[in-house]
């Protein structure tokens, strides 16, 4: 028989993934504001000192919770009776949490350290400049698809739909 955790063990794993979903959602709100605040930038170090708070928040807020959360939720999944395939509803978080982190990895980090370079050698002239306006855009955009998967994986949670995979 494959190895379970005892409602202790479980709670406190829970208590992990929990926390770390909401550091890793505080994030992207954060980053949310702050990129949309950016864009109001009054100076060039105004402008740099918002993006060197959103890389921050990236690095302590986004990247290592969201690590947590991927590995806490793949741990509950397998040392719990939902198992990491029984349900459509594990996997539909598992993908999303992935997806999300994909998406981080690849393009996030990437443009923040793009915008920020720009900023740093432009400063309050980099709003005006296309590729830093398409850039930040993105930014924005990014970080309210990840508020809404992480919305919907809060609901996927609570309302388990789609039941068990046959």
């Amino acid at each position: 028989m494959a190895y379970r955790l005892n409602l202790m063990k479980k709670n406190g794993l829970v208590t992990i993934h929990v926390l770390s979903i909401i550091a890793w959602f505080g994030g992207a709100m954060c980053m949310l504001i702050l990129g949309l605040y950016m864009k109001n930038a009054k100076n060039g170090e105004q402008l740099f000192y918002i993006l060197s708070d959103m890389h921050l928040i990236d690095i302590t807020l986004i990247r290592y919770p969201a690590l947590v959360v991927l590995i806490s939720g793949v741990l509950l999944s397998i040392w719990t009776h939902w198992g990491l395939v029984k349900y459509y509803w594990v996997i539909i978080k598992l993908i999303l949490t992935i997806l999300i982190i994909i998406i981080g990895i690849i393009y996030l980090s990437d443009w923040l350290s793009f915008l920020i370079e720009t900023a740093d050698r432009y400063r309050f002239n980099a709003l005006q400049k296309s590729d830093f306006q398409r850039t930040s855009s993105l930014l924005i955009l990014t970080s309210l698809f990840n508020i809404l998967a992480m919305a919907i994986m809060t609901g996927v949670t609570y309302f388990k739909p789609f039941g068990k995979i046959k």
